[in-house]
């Protein structure tokens, strides 16, 4: 039976990523999914990337759920391309950072990034994937951003960094949580399916975390941890593989850019 292959968070860590499709034993009728953020922090991003678009190559469907750093990216290439055009300098925050990771990316692997989506539903599993959370306040969760209006698009952009909702039910700014806000996970009720995230780095678990209607598959590779995936079959209960990371190459911080 065809598996739904869901990995957390890479974030640059190549080798981690393929040590984990290895072990999954990757068939043609599977389909993989990255949670996002497979750019940033690590040692080989456009690595991490080509293993992947490399993979959709050979036949095996892949679908990437955008992360914020996949939206950071994108941001970067436009502010780029009108820096090129204009002579005006990119306004972007940590550009040496941005300039790093993106040093390698061909124009496939550039291509294969703009095929993400912000939401992917699995009805065959009764599951939802999505970056970072879902609010209370979402009544619905397009897998496209096509067509949406400023405001509706920018709602359901939310996926990419929420962390934290509010009593009324809305996205608290990172750094301003207080004790009456709660973990979107903690009180998400199931409505679009089980929840399958990344984005906050549980990098002091051995497996991936779960919530009553929701699972953490971010186990923070990048800060020397483990890369995870859930493999599920059916409405089967999901199973958890694990990898072990080859190296630290970033310090634990809560960072939504």
């Amino acid at each position: 039976m065809t598996r739904t292959i869901i990995i957390g968070d890479v974030h640059g860590m190549r080798r981690e990523l393929e040590d984990l499709l290895a072990n999954v034993d990757v068939a043609r009728d599977d389909h993989v999914v990255s949670v996002g953020d497979l750019m940033d922090k690590g040692p080989d991003c456009a690595g991490a990337v080509r293993v992947l678009r490399e993979l959709r190559e050979a036949g095996v469907r892949v679908t990437l759920v955008r992360g914020n750093h996949e939206e950071r990216h994108e941001r970067f290439r436009r502010n780029e391309a009108e820096a090129a055009r204009t002579g005006k300098a990119n306004p972007m925050a940590r550009l040496e950072e941005l300039h790093a990771a993106a040093d390698g990316l061909t124009d496939a692997d550039i291509a294969f990034l703009d095929t993400a989506v912000p939401v992917l539903h699995l009805p065959e599993h009764g599951a939802v994937v999505i970056h970072a959370g879902i609010l209370p306040t979402h009544a619905a969760l397009p897998a496209s951003t096509e067509g949406l209006s400023g405001r509706d698009r920018k709602n359901l952009e939310l996926v990419y960094r929420v962390r934290y909702v509010n009593p009324e039910g809305k996205m608290v700014v990172l750094g301003a949580e207080t004790d009456a806000d709660r973990y979107w996970a903690d009180v998400y009720d199931g409505r679009f399916g089980h929840a399958y995230f990344g984005h906050q780095p549980f990098h002091d678990r051995s497996e991936p975390v779960e919530f009553p209607h929701a699972t953490g598959l971010d186990l923070g590779a990048v800060y020397g941890n483990a890369l995870a995936a859930a493999v599920l079959v059916g409405t089967e209960r999901a199973r958890f593989v694990t990898v072990p990371a080859h190296g630290r190459f970033a310090e634990p911080h809560n960072d939504d850019e």
